[in-house]
C-alpha cells in the first residue's frame, strides 16, 4: 500500500530551525504529525542566512533525520519565512467585467489580484506572497468570495508581503545544496494567525505578537482580516545577553537561569530565593536573590514591547488607541507574567498565550510546544490547501520567487 505523502513545514527561525512532519489521514480526515524536530543553526541570524554552508549542514542534518524517522522521503516542503527583510503593505486592485453575463468566475478574481500587484516595491525586493483580505462587488464591500456572483466592477484589498531577493536566494540555496527542494514558501505569521487567532478575535481586533529569540513578528487583524504585519529586529535573546552580562556568568548558564527562575514581572514573583550563579570561568559559584533576576529582565521586556507599539504606532495601529486583545507565541510567551505586563505597557483589553486549535490535527502533547508552532501551523495549512486541490498553486501565491522557481526546477527534473 501506498504511503500518504509526507508533507513537512520548515521554521526558519532566529538561530535554528524547527520542521514538523504530517500526514493526512483519509480515515480520520485529520492531520497526523509523525515527528517533529529543532535543532541549533549558527549559519542563522533573525531568520537571515549568514553562512551557507553552515545552513545547508543544518538542514541535511533535521530532515535527513526525519526522513529515517518517518522512513519515507518528504513530498512536499513548506518553508516559513521570517526576519527584519520581511516587509507588507496592502494594496486595492479594481477588475472591470463586460462579458454579457456578468458572473465573476476564478480568473476574474485573479486579474484583479493582478492588478493590485502592480505598485512599486523596492529594487532588491521581491514578493513572496499576496493575501486578499475582501473583495467588493460593484462597491458592495465585505465579500469573502464573490465566485459566481454578478457585477461589473470587482474590487480587492491584497496584503502584499516582500523580501529582500538577496536574502531568499541565499536561504533557497542553502535548502537546495542538500538535495531538497521547496514546494512553497510563505511568510510564516499568516499561518501561524490561521491556527492560534479565533475567529471572533480576527472580527473584534487583535494583536498577535511572536516572541522569537532574535525578531518579534507582529500581526493587527481587524474585520476578520490581517490589516498590519511587521518583523521587529529584536527578540527575546536579548534578555539572555543582559542576564549573562548582569551576572557575570556565560550565556549557557544564564539561559538556564532565565528559564528555571525567570519573571517578567512582579505579581508572579514567587516566595524569596536564593540562586546559585556560576562564574564566567565556571571555577566557584555566588548566590543571588532571585528578584534580582526580575529586576534584571523586566526593563529589558518593558522596552521591546514599547518597540512593538512604536512599530504598529507608525502605521496607525498603536494598541492603546485601539479596542484590541492580545495573543502571545513562541518560546519567550511562556515566562510567567510576560501576557501580565504585555497587557500593562501596550494597554491591551485582555492578553493570553496562543496554542494550535486541534480540532483536526492528531499528534502527541510534545508538539503543541511554543517551538513546534509555527512550523505546525505550516503544515495545517498547507493540508487544507491540499484538501481544497489549490496547494498554494494559485499566481498570487508563488509570484516567481526564488522558492517557487527552485521547486518547480527539481520537480521538473525529479518529476
Amino acid at each position: 500500500m501506498t504511503k500518504p505523502n509526507l508533507l513537512v513545514g520548515l521554521d526558519v527561525g532566529s538561530g535554528k530551525l524547527t520542521a514538523v512532519c504530517a500526514v493526512h489521514d483519509t480515515e480520520t480526515n485529520t492531520l497526523q504529525v509523525l515527528a517533529g524536530r529543532s535543532i541549533p543553526c549558527r549559519g542563522l541570524r533573525g531568520g537571515m542566512v549568514t553562512d551557507i554552508h553552515e545552513t545547508s549542514a543544518a538542514v541535511h542534518t533535521l530532515l535527513g533525520s526525519l526522513e529515517r524517522e518517518c522512513e519515507q522521503e518528504i513530498g512536499q516542503l513548506v518553508v516559513g519565512l521570517r526576519g527584519a527583510h520581511i516587509e507588507s503593505f496592502f494594496s486595492h486592485g479594481t477588475y472591470n467585467i463586460s462579458r454579457p453575463d456578468k458572473e465573476i468566475n476564478q480568473a476574474d478574481m485573479e486579474l484583479a489580484i493582478e492588478n493590485a500587484k502592480a505598485v512599486p516595491i523596492k529594487n532588491d525586493n521581491e514578493i513572496v506572497g499576496v493575501f486578499p483580505q475582501g473583495y467588493a462587488v460593484d462597491k458592495q464591500r465585505g465579500i469573502r468570495n464573490p465566485e459566481g456572483m454578478e457585477g461589473s466592477l470587482l474590487e480587492v484589498d491584497v496584503q502584499i508581503v516582500t523580501g529582500a531577493s538577496t536574502h531568499l536566494n541565499n536561504l533557497a540555496k542553502a535548502i537546495q545544496r542538500p538535495g531538497y527542494h521547496i514546494d512553497c514558501s510563505i511568510y510564516g505569521l499568516v499561518p501561524l494567525g490561521e491556527s492560534v487567532l479565533l475567529q471572533d478575535e480576527k472580527d473584534n481586533g487583535v494583536m498577535l505578537i511572536d516572541l522569537g529569540g532574535e525578531t518579534i513578528s507582529v500581526g493587527v487583524y481587524m474585520g476578520g482580516m490581517m490589516r498590519f504585519s511587521c518583523d521587529i529586529p529584536y527578540g527575546c535573546d536579548i534578555l539572555t545577553s543582559d542576564l549573562s552580562s548582569y551576572l557575570s556568568t556565560s550565556r549557557k548558564a544564564a539561559k538556564e537561569i532565565k528559564e528555571k527562575y525567570g519573571v517578567i514581572h512582579p505579581g508572579f514573583l514567587k516566595n524569596e530565593q536564593m540562586v546559585s550563579v556560576p562564574l564566567l570561568d565556571g571555577s566557584d559559584t555566588r548566590t543571588i536573590k532571585n528578584v534580582e533576576i526580575l529586576d534584571c529582565l523586566q526593563p529589558r521586556m518593558e522596552e521591546l514591547f514599547e518597540q512593538v507599539e512604536h512599530y504598529a504606532g507608525l502605521a496607525g495601529y498603536k494598541p492603546k488607541n485601539l479596542p484590541l486583545v492580545g495573543v502571545l507565541t513562541g518560546g519567550g510567551s511562556q515566562m510567567p507574567g510576560m501576557t501580565t505586563l504585555c497587557q500593562e505597557i501596550l494597554g491591551l483589553k485582555d492578553v493570553r498565550r496562543g496554542f494550535v486549535q486541534r480540532d483536526e490535527i492528531t499528534c502527541a502533547e510534545e508538539f503543541l510546544a511554543p517551538v513546534y508552532m509555527t512550523a505546525l501551523s505550516l503544515v495545517v495549512d498547507a493540508s487544507q490547501k491540499a484538501t481544497e486541490e489549490s496547494l498554494y498553486s494559485g499566481k498570487y501565491r508563488d509570484n516567481g520567487s526564488a522558492f517557487g522557481k527552485l521547486g518547480k526546477f527539481f520537480k521538473g527534473i525529479f518529476g
